[in-house]
């Protein structure tokens, strides 16, 4: 499976763009690794998590999204759905055939693309399917495992993916998980787990920080969920309580998780 990280921040990106704090400032003066787009991941070049910063993304990291025919949104937030951006699927802006793109995700996200457009759109070659928390979707080679969220949306969900190879769990933008949502991630075991990592040195009610994220890293290694070489990794960090990237490595290396940054390919 191969992993492209196309974005890593929070929804303010890094630097944010009305700010001048010393993060933000350190970040603007060392650029490379510490410049973080809103956070989405392209899998296997046909697989997209979330869509945002994508025409930044394509232009500065060399990404394609041509061949993307699953496109998993984990909540409504702006940050991580920005219907616009699928506009430039259709006529003139792309004069490539594309496949007909699944949008898959929680109803209130869905709301927003099919108020424009839609639940099915052949001009922009796509079609929209609420998913809920439970049960599994299967889509071509992938199986998709849905899991309830902590977050401030309607139906915030994180999900398990499997690509028939090698196992996933994207989670992002949630605190520490419920009960249910926590017996479910122990169904499966993880080549790599992506986590939350918005709050640093803060605390919140919707999202996890070095604490959280520490304890799950022990957590899912207690359980037995990580595969032999499994990569944990964090991401989705905000400028007001996380410092620049190697100073993030500093923190939380010594726990053997990974920083990820924007741009990073990985194959797991």
């Amino acid at each position: 499976m191969k992993l492209f990280f196309l974005g890593t921040g929070a929804a303010e990106g890094y630097p944010a763009p009305f700010c001048r704090c010393p993060n933000c400032e350190l970040a603007r003066q060392r650029g490379g690794r510490s410049l973080r787009l809103r956070s989405s991941l392209l899998v296997n070049d046909d697989l997209l998590f979330d869509c945002n910063d994508i025409v930044a993304a394509c232009a500065l990291y060399g990404a394609r999204l041509d061949q993307v025919a699953t496109l998993l949104l984990t909540h409504s937030h702006a940050d991580h759905l920005d219907p616009t951006e699928l506009t430039w699927r259709a006529y003139p802006f792309a004069k490539t055939p594309l496949p007909m793109l699944a949008v898959l995700g929680p109803w209130d996200a869905t709301e927003r693309i099919a108020a424009d457009w839609g639940r099915y759109n052949d001009h922009l070659r796509l079609w929209l399917a609420d998913v809920r928390p439970g049960g599994r979707i299967q889509r071509g080679k992938y199986t998709i495992t849905p899991f309830a969220a902590t977050h401030g949306t309607a139906c915030p969900l994180i999900y398990a993916l499997d690509d028939g190879s090698r196992t996933i769990l994207y989670s992002t933008d949630t605190a520490r998980y419920r009960e249910d949502t926590w017996e479910a991630i122990k169904s499966l075991r993880y080549d790599a787990v992506i986590i939350d990592e918005t709050m640093g040195h803060g605390q919140g009610s919707t999202h996890m920080n070095f604490e959280d994220v520490i304890h799950y890293r022990g957590l899912f290694e207690q359980e037995g969920l990580l595969k032999p070489g499994a990569l944990f990794i964090a991401h989705h960090f905000s400028h007001g309580a996380n410092p620049p990237y190697e100073e993030l490595c500093d923190i939380l290396g010594p726990h053997d998780i990974t920083v990820a940054y924007d741009g990073w390919q990985v194959e797991i």
